[in-house]
């Protein structure tokens, strides 16, 4: 049985190329290598964006997700950053299978937002969605990743959502959503640095009001 879906059409919309995938699935479970196929030259932006978008929803996570979805992203991104096309994963992970009632579960999840965030995407900007823009962009990718990936009471919402909605601008071919997500990105980097220099200082004073 064949296990690759159609390689996505230029101008198939995000939510709708992500509900193809799982709805076209053909047997219950799919190997990585053949999913990273499927997605063609949106590999990047695809897989960024369903590894990001559950930390930018409005509802609350189990304690250590941000962690999971974090190491991962912060891999890809700094492909991304290094100029690769597609992207890799060592061989024997690229055999690992994914279970299609799992990717379904994804999907389901955060398609209604994309959907939202599609009626204000268009074409345009192209400067922000070119390749040495992505290049750019994987390096900021990789430092919201690593910001994510901090055990922060609630600070897997901010980079979450600008690495969403980064990623979509680049998939929709739309530079304004992307420097909107950048803008996101920024406000969350100088949120977070404030929190730990806060934190940073409350634990000095601490220390010297237990040592006396």
């Amino acid at each position: 049985m064949n296990e690759r879906p159609g390689v996505a059409p230029e101008d198939e919309r995000t939510s709708a190329l992500l509900a193809r995938l799982a709805r076209d699935m053909p047997s219950e479970r799919m190997p990585f290598g053949a999913l990273v196929e499927a997605l063609g030259d949106r590999g990047f932006a695809i897989v960024l964006l369903v590894l990001a978008a559950p930390n930018a929803l409005p509802i609350p996570s189990p304690p250590g997700l941000s962690t999971v979805f974090g190491l991962p992203l912060a891999f890809f991104s700094a492909q991304m950053m290094l100029g690769r096309l597609v992207p890799w994963l060592p061989e024997r992970l690229m055999r690992r299978t994914i279970a299609r009632a799992d990717f379904r579960a994804v999907v389901t999840k955060i398609a209604p937002w994309l959907e939202r965030l599609e009626r204000y995407c268009r074409p345009r900007g192209h400067a922000l969605t070119g390749r040495r823009a992505e290049r750019i962009l994987g390096g900021f990718y990789v430092l919201l990743a690593m910001i994510l990936a901090l055990p922060i009471p609630g600070g897997n919402f901010p980079p979450g959502l600008a690495m969403t909605v980064m990623s979509l601008g680049l998939l929709e071919k739309d530079g304004r959503m992307v420097a909107i997500g950048a803008a996101i990105g920024i406000a969350a980097v100088v949120v977070v640095a404030v929190i730990v220099v806060v934190s940073f200082h409350l634990l000095v004073e601490a220390a010297h009001w237990l040592l006396g």
